[in-house]
């Protein structure tokens, strides 16, 4: 036999779930005192009505329907309760497994702090370093620049001294090949004195030859 619902159990189950603290609805109060979705929702509608305009009509109940709406109440109370707490309890362990997380997240992000602090100092004293280097390279460089020059102007130096080198050892070539050319002479005109010499001897013998005779 289906049970009969009645403005008096909705307007009890109702009023037991606000006193634990929850909001009516229809699915609350169907599971309480039964009935379909258009049986509960004119009654509930009425109990809000009346709810907000303070109004509560008195109606005449049996004692048996109150001690039966009493233990309904209690049940529904208790249900109500029971259910309040479990959701509390989720709601604590879902807020203390957030604010775990959350601290988790804070520690790490703490730690990333100090690690780019501390990364950033040590990036400011590799780059002081790495300045340091470069200013070294830049001395080495300029160092070697300057001795570059240096040997550039010893080198065309160098050419020059080579290029008169070669004149002077030209010189003297041509002085050695004068020098040879004289020494041919003079023993041409040794010679030549030689035989001018034979022939005067020549010469007078031949003239006392003839005198004598």
């Amino acid at each position: 036999m289906q049970q009969v619902v009645t403005q008096q159990a909705v307007d009890a189950a109702s009023d037991a779930i606000v006193a634990a603290g929850g909001k009516p609805t229809f699915r609350l109060i169907q599971q309480r005192v039964g009935g379909s979705f258009t049986t509960l929702k004119p009654m509930l509608a009425d109990w809000e009505d009346r709810r907000e305009k303070g109004d509560e009509t008195v109606v005449a109940v049996p004692d048996a329907l109150l001690a039966r709406g009493a233990d309904l109440v209690r049940t529904i109370y208790a249900e109500v309760a029971q259910q309040a707490r479990v959701e509390s309890e989720a709601v604590r362990k879902d807020a203390d497994a957030r604010v775990g997380a959350m601290k988790g997240e804070l520690s790490e992000a703490t730690e990333e702090i100090a690690r780019l602090e501390a990364e950033g100092v040590s990036r400011t004293e590799e780059l002081e370093a790495l300045r340091g280097a470069n200013r070294a390279l830049e001395l080495k460089v300029g160092r070697l620049e300057e001795r570059a020059e240096q040997a550039t102007r010893f080198e065309t130096d160098l050419r020059e001294v080579r290029v008169a080198l070669a004149k002077a050892e030209q010189q003297v070539l041509d002085l050695q090949d004068q020098l040879a050319k004289a020494s041919d002479v003079q023993q041409q005109i040794a010679s030549l004195e030689a035989r001018l010499a034979v022939a005067g001897v020549a010469s007078k013998g031949l003239k006392g030859k003839g005198r004598g005779e």
